[in-house]
């Protein structure tokens, strides 16, 4: 089992990936068949299936209708509709004989539902033409660990999305109450925009229990949020 994660660590500290410190540690430990913690093992296969599983195929979404394709069929009602006020027959009085006049509501009630179907359809054309396309929301960075607050040795699971357009790596810290820098790593962002990572609360920095700083850049976007440590 030690050879296993020895040669996982040799593979991430190869491919620059993770945390370097931690994982000299851990491969320091494995070297010398001491004992590995749960929480470091984790962290080890964390790294290895962001960094060299092949991501699984993303299912293609059903294509959304284009505002092209929304504005020629509203076009085509229109047309539609036109053509139906155009086929309508305009009500015309016809000299008849007298014992044709006696029942005149017929001819008045005709020309009635004419008008009525004639104003129908243009309240309906006006509505159309109010009709626009609909802008979609653009969201931002967001940032978020698994915890509010960690013991030393615990691993901080941090997660988060951002908007692929400012870069396909986003810059990710962690200081501690005195505004040093005790952590840094720059995580790939998927193709979604989702990214993620783990971290191992202890080391150099982490000396003091308190109200640490966790910090995101992301082109001209930043996000911080905080959470607190127990030495």
């Amino acid at each position: 089992m030690s050879d296993l994660i020895l040669d996982d660590v040799k593979k991430l500290l190869d491919a620059e990936a993770g945390d370097k410190s931690v994982l000299e540690q851990i491969k320091r430990a494995a070297e010398n068949n001491e004992v590995i913690s749960n929480y470091e093992r984790n962290y080890v296969a964390k790294l290895i299936d962001e960094h060299f599983k092949a991501p699984e195929p993303e299912l293609e979404s059903e294509q959304e209708p284009s505002v092209e394709t929304t504005l020629e069929e509203i076009t085509t009602t229109k047309e539609q509709m036109a053509k139906i006020v155009e086929d309508i027959p305009t009500p015309t009085l016809i000299e008849s004989k007298p014992p044709i006049l006696k029942n005149p509501k017929i001819m008045i009630g005709g020309g009635a539902v004419a008008v009525a179907i004639i104003v129908a359809v243009a309240i309906g054309l006006s509505g159309i033409q109010d009709l626009g396309p609909i802008a979609s929301p653009i969201t931002g960075l967001t940032l978020s660990s698994d915890q509010l607050s960690y013991n030393r040795g615990d691993i901080i699971s941090i997660s988060g999305k951002s908007k692929t357009s400012l870069g396909n790596s986003i810059s990710l810290s962690i200081e501690n109450e005195e505004a040093e820098l005790i952590w840094a790593e720059d995580v790939a962002l998927k193709d979604s925009g989702a990214f993620s990572t783990l971290v191992i609360a202890g080391g150099p920095g982490w000396e003091k229990s308190g109200t640490y700083k966790l910090n995101a850049e992301h082109g001209s976007e930043k996000k911080e949020i905080s959470f607190s440590f127990k030495n």
